[in-house]
């Protein structure tokens, strides 16, 4: 997978996120469908024309069950955490609607739409850029830390271009929502390599989205600290839980059968056109 090649994929999924922001911002509702659509159109051109090819796509089932678990429990668990310390310390008071029946319901009602949302952001992220870098011989942690930088930087169109998008002051959500966005990087990053799947990483997100959703249901709340527990990535409450779950996944050591060089996973070693990655950046 060529060097250059990850950079022409952020600078079209950028192009295309810069494109759909706009037409947000001009009050077109279609500019979000572009947003979501462009790290998945950015993937397929640069595979399509720049010679990677299938490599490093992950669409098989792969590795240890817990890291497939860990896909699926991750954001319910946080997000009951988060909320959950909101109700015993006073700062969340749940509305007539905030039972765990109406909420599962309103997740489930979501999930398909949220998993093929995730879905496009995931083969691009996951399934494309981080496998890109690690075939270019950039260790795990500043892999996924890359990753998430430039993930995060790609949501600055939606979020000019969504009013309301967050209820905290500007300057208490950027920090917050960057911490959250790295350490959901590290994490999701860790089981697309330790699986060599790009699915986990799709499953964690679309479920975190429909769960995110489903809390905005009218009535879930009587009342919430937005700033310190609102189960969203850019509340304190949720900031931290990820940040202590991604130092934790960090340590999991790497089984040496694993390792293909400094930091170097081998996720697409299943494909038949796979090439040992160079030595150097091309």
């Amino acid at each position: 997978m060529r060097f250059a090649n990850g950079w022409r994929f952020v600078g079209i999924a950028f192009g295309l996120a810069i494109t759909g922001g706009g037409a947000l911002v001009a009050g077109y509702a279609a500019g979000g469908l572009i947003f979501i659509l462009s790290p998945l159109i950015a993937a397929v051109i640069v595979r399509a024309l720049g010679g990677d090819g299938l490599r490093g796509l992950g669409v098989g089932i792969h590795g240890p069950i817990g890291w497939n678990l860990l896909a699926i429990l991750l954001f319910p668990a946080a997000m009951a955490i988060a909320v959950g310390t909101g109700i015993a310390t006073g700062g969340v008071e749940l509305g007539p609607k905030g039972t765990a029946e109406v909420i599962a319901w309103a997740a489930l009602g979501n999930l398909l739409p949220r998993m093929i949302f995730a879905a496009c952001e995931e083969f691009g992220w996951r399934g494309y850029l981080t496998p890109a870098l690690a075939a270019n011989g950039v260790p795990r942690m500043t892999n996924h830390l890359i990753v998430g930088l430039i993930w995060a930087a790609w949501h600055i169109p939606y979020i000019l271009g969504t009013p309301g998008y967050s209820q905290v002051s500007g300057w208490l959500f950027a920090p917050l929502f960057l911490i959250g966005v790295l350490a959901m990087a590290v994490i999701l990053g860790e089981t697309r390599l330790r699986t060599r799947s790009v699915w986990p990483a799709v499953v964690a997100h679309g479920i975190a989205n429909a769960l995110a959703y489903a809390f905005l249901v009218d009535g879930v709340f009587e009342r919430i600290n937005t700033l310190l527990y609102a189960p969203r990535p850019d509340s304190m409450a949720m900031a931290i839980i990820l940040v202590v779950v991604a130092i934790a996944v960090a340590r999991v050591p790497v089984p040496e059968d694993d390792e293909g060089g400094p930091g170097l996973a081998i996720p697409w070693a299943f494909y038949d056109d796979f090439e040992e990655p160079p030595t150097t950046p091309r």
